[in-house]
């Protein structure tokens, strides 16, 4: 069977040639000093005055060890050519360096910048992750608050998931649920943030605590339901001591510092903006030290499901703008829960993610074996620039194919794991297996080399980061129980809000809690 010039299963495998690969219906040729571009992507082929992208729906992986200036070559031409195009951004950035690179030029196109910066808390957008759960839930969209919180737990504790028994996840699972709905149900939005709730769930999660919230909760309820199943268990005061310090666990990054649970305690942006406007998110992380990663995949995580959402809200079920999840060192980012069904959603929403790690063993140790191979299948551009990891450069000798040597009277690889040790770093010498494309062996500048305008970059203000107002579990408990407050849930469960006498003399015993 012929295709394109060659035999499948003859060994007559091939490099793709520079021109097919200009003229794929995918890709666009961009002259690079040009004020705007008509899309963004991948750049393929490239000599610093003009790039061929890669426009298609397709997401990237790309691996390179340290070194290998995967970020001069491909990150900061990425962003700029999506910036030229006009398409919103999501950055992680380890250094801090693609802000500095990068920001001057999303300000003179008119971008909405958000920064989160974690390695200076004070110049820094604020971003309450309860925030929108709350929101939701206030407004009655119940289901929806719990989708968004089940988010949140997932992705908080899935990182202690491997240290653990099973068993202990899906109990930290189910108790955290609880209480963050009673949290959410009670609190105010000045209050709602992970730092009041993490001060009540630990001043609240003994057997005898737990004994006393489930008075205050319809039977009906998931928390109750939750609670009761934990309470149920033969030992319930060991078990729940483990699983409480399981969640411990879980919420300890977040409050390691007072400054870091200022900026989460409200949100001075909106992160649905993002979807309606085009706007450049730069996530600045401390790259010496990765306590802080686990608030970079909350936010990825949250963003994602907004920006689904309002894909949803649209005709054709897609962002109006394209969003590109440019991710550096995504190796270093905490496990995504479900990351898979993000990168098989997001492809006909107008959302592509790149993926930049030193390896394919980065990827197992987060996600598994198994999970991690399907993560780099679901990329259909897989670039390689450096590595000493022998599995990943047995991978792209197998990607790339056979060739039948006439000299040897056999088949050997198109380009063996020696070959791919021995590229070119000051060349900037690449692998490219884009889409169905034979591979391609390209050279790709360095960020110096491209002829795009510099602008100055756009500088960080030092901002006065909000006072936390306390929330009072006592006094929130003690007003439900005096009838002065109404019952937790009661609009969710009974579609209406049960007050009792607010009259100083009126009292309440536990028998009378549940007479309507």
């Amino acid at each position: 069977m012929k295709h394109n010039n060659f035999n499948f299963g003859t060994g007559s495998g091939r490099w793709a040639d520079h021109e097919e690969i200009k003229n794929s219906p995918t890709t666009i040729k961009v002259n690079i000093h040009d004020d705007k571009y008509s899309g963004c992507g991948l750049p393929l082929i490239s000599d610093g005055r003009t790039a061929y992208l890669d426009v298609s729906d397709h997401h990237s992986i790309v691996f390179g060890s340290t070194g290998s200036m995967k970020t001069r070559r491909i990150v900061l031409p990425l962003i700029n050519t999506a910036l030229k195009a006009g398409s919103s951004i999501v950055v992680t950035d380890p250094k801090g360096e693609l802000f500095r690179l990068t920001s001057g030029l999303s300000a003179a196109n008119g971008y909405k910048t958000v920064v989160l910066n974690l390695r200076n808390l004070d110049q820094s957008d604020c971003w309450n992750p309860l925030s929108i759960p709350h929101q939701l839930y206030l407004s009655n969209q119940h289901d929806k608050a719990k989708a968004f919180l089940n988010d949140f737990i997932n992705t908080i504790v899935s990182p202690l998931r491997s240290d653990r028994d099973p068993y202990w996840h899906i109990m930290a699972h189910s108790i955290t649920l609880a209480y963050l709905l009673f949290f959410i149900d009670t609190a105010k939005i000045s209050e709602a943030n992970i730092y009041n709730f993490n001060k009540f769930f630990l001043s609240h999660s003994s057997k005898k605590e737990m004994e006393e919230l489930l008075k205050y909760m319809p039977d009906e309820s998931i928390s109750c339901l939750n609670l009761k199943g934990i309470l149920s268990n033969g030992d319930a005061e060991k078990t729940i001591g483990n699983i409480a310090s399981y969640v411990w666990g879980a919420l300890s990054p977040f409050m390691i510092q007072k400054q870091l649970c200022q900026m989460m305690s409200q949100s001075t942006f909106d992160l649905r903006d993002i979807a309606r406007q085009k706007t450049a998110v730069f996530l600045i992380i401390p790259d010496e030290k990765t306590t802080l990663n686990s608030v970079v995949a909350l936010f990825l995580k949250q963003l994602y499901e907004i920006l689904i959402e309002e894909a949803q809200q649209n005709e054709f079920n897609e962002l109006p703008n394209r969003t590109e999840f440019i991710l550096d060192e995504f190796g270093n980012v905490p496990c995504l829960p479900d990351f898979i069904g993000m990168q098989t959603a997001s492809r006909s929403r107008n959302i592509r993610f790149y993926l930049f790690l030193q390896g394919m063993q980065q990827l197992n140790e987060k996600y598994g074996r198994h999970t991690a191979e399907t993560i780099v299948g679901n990329c259909d551009n897989k670039i390689f620039l450096a590595s000493g990891e022998v599995k990943l450069l047995e991978y792209f000798e197998k990607i790339c194919g056979e060739v039948y040597d006439h000299g040897i009277d056999k088949l050997r690889p198109l380009i063996t794991v020696f070959d791919l040790q021995c590229l070119s770093k000051e060349k900037g010498e690449a692998v490219i297996k884009h889409g169905r494309n034979a591979p391609l062996m390209s050279e790709l500048p360095d960020f110096s080399e491209y002829k795009f305008k510099t602008y100055p970059e756009v500088k960080l203000n030092t901002r006065k980061l909000p006072k936390l107002e306390m929330y009072d579990a006592e006094q929130v408990i003690k007003e439900i129980k005096n009838g002065t407050r109404p019952l937790p849930f009661s609009i969710e469960v009974f579609g209406k809000e049960k007050y009792y006498d607010k009259s100083p003399s009126a009292s309440l015993s536990d028998n009378d809690i549940w007479d309507w």
